[in-house]
Formats: structure tokens, sequence, C-alpha cells
């Protein structure tokens, strides 16, 4: 059985109370990456035991805020993310992998204004757009990105945020390196970056959508 496998079935033995299970599993997605071999200047964005801890079943009642967020790799399919945000103020992830125009559409019907870049993915946003769905641009500028990551990393490490334990979103989210200003620069800033080889696409579409979120002033 392959690591993203072992992880999917991981995750929801978890949700059974079977958290060792998960940190076995977490633990050997980190030994098996590129990044645990090679060395890089950059510290990793997310913590992979606050992560873990995120992994949840998500809320069915309604909620007050949506927003989603699309990436596509070179080569690859269009990674999607759909961000809610409940009563209770806690924010819930979704992720979907495909690359079927037709399913894309499916998963983001009714997700709220779609973020994607126009540097990569006005094709896919035009595709979107003109079966009806709202899509809203956004450059993934060092101004866009920072407060977008930051905001993200702190509301997983304070119990704000939950995913459903997508093992490809999981993959994604520990690879990505925050390539950001030095300790030692009065102002701090984040921007995403990655190890060659690796994926972040749905790293990055979570904190797309995490942007779109903040720019309407809704966190």
């Amino acid at each position: 059985m392959n690591l993203l496998r072992r992880l999917y079935f991981v995750v929801r033995a978890t949700r059974a109370g079977q958290g060792e299970a998960l940190d076995r599993a977490l633990s050997d997605l980190q030994q098996c990456t590129q990044l645990s071999q090679v060395p890089t200047p950059y510290p990793l964005w997310m913590p992979a035991q606050s992560w873990k801890n995120a992994a949840s079943i998500l809320n069915v009642a309604p909620p007050v805020a949506k927003w989603a967020a699309i990436c596509t790799g070179r080569q690859a399919p269009v990674s999607a993310v759909k961000l809610t945000k409940t009563a209770s103020d806690r924010y819930e992830v979704l992720f979907y992998q495909t690359e079927s125009a037709d399913e894309l559409a499916t998963f983001l019907k009714g997700a709220g204004p779609i973020a994607y870049d126009p540097w990569r993915d006005t094709t896919t946003a035009m595709v979107l757009s003109g079966v009806g769905l709202s899509v809203a641009p956004f450059r993934c500028t060092v101004a866009n990105i920072s407060p977008a990551m930051q905001a993200a990393r702190q509301w997983v490490c304070e119990g704000q945020l939950f995913h459903s334990g997508d093992a490809v979103l999981t993959q994604h989210v520990l690879q990505v390196l925050d390539k950001g200003s030095p300790p030692s620069s009065p102002l701090t800033q984040h921007y995403p970056s990655r190890s060659p080889g690796q994926r972040i696409d749905g790293a990055l579409a979570l904190i797309m959508a995490v942007g779109l979120a903040l720019k309407e002033g809704q966190p």
C-alpha cells in the first residue's frame, strides 16, 4: 500500500480514536519526501502536529460564509479547495483534485467566490465562469499571499481551522517551505516555496481561499 493511501486510512482511524496511527503516518510522510533528504535554507510553513490535530469530521450545519480557490501545477490536475465558516467561527476545508472540468464545476457549485491566479488559471476560471460560477482573480504576490499564509497557519495552530484529512492535501501542505523575510528583517513577510519535484498546488489553493476570506473581511 503506498504512503498516501496509508495516510488516508489512518486519518479515518483517527476519527475512531486511534491518533497514534496518524502520528506514525505523518512521520513516514515527512521522512519519505525529498524535503527530509535535501538541505534547505527555508523553514516548513505548517507544523505537522498542528495539521494532524486539525483533522476532523466536518460540520454539517449551514455555513455563514463560503469561499473557494483553484490552483493548477504544470502537467497536473486542478487542485480545488472549499473554505467555509460556521456559526461557531470554525473554518472548515474540503479538497478535491480532478482533470475534468465537469467534475470541478460540480465540486465548486455553490462554493462562493472562487479565487484563481490569472497567471496560471485564467483558462480554467473562464470555463467555470461559463457555467455560472463566480470567479475572483487573486494574484499570488507577496502582498496578497503573506497575510494569507500567516492567517492559515495561525488558524490551524489555534484550533480554528479544520480539514477532512485528505492525504493529497496533507502532503502538499507539509511540503510548503516559507520563503519569507529573514528574522532580522523589520517587516515579516511570507511566501510559499517547495523543493524540486514536490507539489504544493493544494496548499496554494488553501492559502488563496484564506486570502479571499481576508479580503472580504470575514475572518
